[in-house]
């Protein structure tokens, strides 16, 4: 049977829970490296980077999305397909 892999999240603050997969866990980080690197170059006097876009909006593993605390609690739940 094949297993399926999520993190289960649950916000110590307001006590809301979501899930996400890993893939949301590495676009978020992907995304935070693309506006970085754009902060940067316009830290640098690069003008043109103010056309650059910013990346899309993506879910913050490590914030709720409710009432954006970071007191959150990460756990990996596997079903079974």
């Amino acid at each position: 049977m094949p297993l399926i892999k999520e993190i289960k999240a649950t916000c110590l603050a307001c006590g809301n829970i979501w899930y996400f997969g890993k893939t949301e866990e590495s676009l978020a980080a992907a995304a935070d490296m693309q506006n970085l690197g754009k902060s940067l170059m316009c830290c640098g006097g690069c003008w043109p980077a103010v056309f650059i876009p910013d990346a899309k909006k993506t879910i913050d593993p490590n914030k709720c999305p409710k009432c954006n605390s970071q007191a959150i609690k990460k756990e990996e739940v596997v079903h079974e397909v």
